[in-house]
């Protein structure tokens, strides 16, 4: 299906003008992303929390019913890195989402399945076709980085071994899902400055054009 953007126009004291191309809104772009991610980081703090709390009342509970030498196991926190592979999985969401938009931003109509969502080369082709290369922006590393663990937790028989590949650890043993803490950490700090650095290479690139319509 081919997608075509819609028609935009304002109207001022000398009539009408026609919108072919506007600017990226930097500022409310930020603020959405922003916003997004902070409610991710509370969520998987929450989770940390209230996984925390769960452990405390059932080891109050084992105590009270059992004998004071049984062993209690340590607790593994499995909802709070939940939490975590969840919260990578949807950064990898919204910088697709930004994405496409930022494409059909720059390219006045193009044709995709619209049943699947274009892959991640698809994009970056794109962007290379309008002059604009995502490899040169900052953050890119990490992006790459979203993207493959991403894939990793989607479809991976083996998740340990794959996940162990993507992150160049010497072997699938040494792979500990706490890992993914420290870098989901990292990726809420520069995911923004990704999408953000990409939308202002967008704008000096393809400034607005508009048309007064006679």
């Amino acid at each position: 299906m081919k997608l075509k953007k819609a028609k935009l126009s304002r109207y001022d004291d000398d009539g009408w003008i026609e919108i072919i191309r506007s600017e990226l809104p930097i500022g409310m772009i930020s603020m959405m992303i922003s916003l997004r991610i902070t409610n991710l980081s509370k969520f998987v703090l929450a989770t940390q929390k209230g996984e925390k709390q769960i452990y405390d009342q059932e080891k109050k509970t084992i105590k009270k019913s059992s004998a004071a030498s049984e062993k209690i196991e340590a607790q593994e926190y499995y909802l709070y890195l939940n939490a975590v592979e969840y919260s990578i999985l949807e950064l990898n969401r919204i910088i697709e989402v930004y994405h496409h938009e930022f494409i059909a931003h720059i390219t006045d109509d193009f044709e995709i399945d619209l049943s699947k969502s274009p892959t991640f080369d698809f994009c970056k082709t794109k962007f290379k076709e309008s002059n604009v290369y995502l490899s040169r922006i900052s953050g890119y590393h990490s992006i790459c980085e979203i993207r493959k663990i991403s894939n990793d937790l989607k479809h991976s028989y083996i998740q340990e071994y794959s996940l162990s590949k993507t992150l160049q650890l010497k072997s699938f043993r040494d792979f500990d899902r706490k890992i993914l803490v420290d870098k989901v950490n990292k990726y809420f700090k520069e995911v923004p400055i990704y999408i953000k650095c990409l939308a202002n290479e967008i704008n000096e690139k393809y400034p607005k054009i508009e048309k007064r319509v006679s």
